[in-house]
């Protein structure tokens, strides 16, 4: 993608901003995000705003093909503690991931709004592409988080099911 339509993007979600963030909140909430009562509204909240900030940061860095990239580094890292912390708190991989795929809808509606019809289509499908990327990653944390969890949980079954026996001294043996 050529950067002036990087800059496009980056300018419409940092003016529209609270809308998207607003909007984003809705669909998790709608999605059952605290159904559960793993996580509670304000923490999703501040997770979702701690995202959403850096999620527009590394747009402004221009890198969208690529969230491999140092642009991305922090979006990354909170994903990634958020999908362990999903993962310990009994989430499924399906709410989990739910945490950026509800952005689409807010999104897709502020690209729609836009109005230059090849434009829309160039740009919803790098954020299409941008947001599958982020959300496959988010589900990959996760499996690998959970793994974590039972290989543990064996281990230390494992280690309590090793029965310790006391033979005793040596010079007990021999009475």
């Amino acid at each position: 993608m050529a950067q002036n339509e990087v800059a496009t993007l980056s300018d419409l979600f940092t003016k529209h901003e609270a809308r998207l963030f607003a909007g984003w909140m809705r669909n998790q909430l709608d999605a059952g995000s605290l159904r559960s009562g793993q996580i509670k509204e304000d923490e999703l909240k501040d997770q979702s705003r701690k995202f959403l900030g850096e999620f527009v940061q590394a747009i402004k860095l221009g890198e969208v093909e690529d969230i491999t990239g140092q642009a991305w580094s922090t979006t990354r890292e909170l994903l990634g503690e958020y999908s362990r912390s999903r993962a310990l708190q009994g989430f499924t991989p399906s709410e989990t991931a739910t945490f950026i795929f509800s952005m689409k809808e807010p999104l897709f509606t502020l690209l729609r709004e836009e109005g230059n019809p090849k434009r829309l289509a160039d740009h919803i499908w790098t954020v299409t592409k941008l947001l599958d990327k982020l959300g496959r990653y988010t589900t990959e944390v996760y499996a690998q988080s959970r793994q974590d969890i039972l290989n543990r949980q064996a281990q230390e079954l494992l280690e309590l099911s090793t029965p310790v026996v006391e033979l005793g001294t040596r010079s007990s043996c021999f009475r």
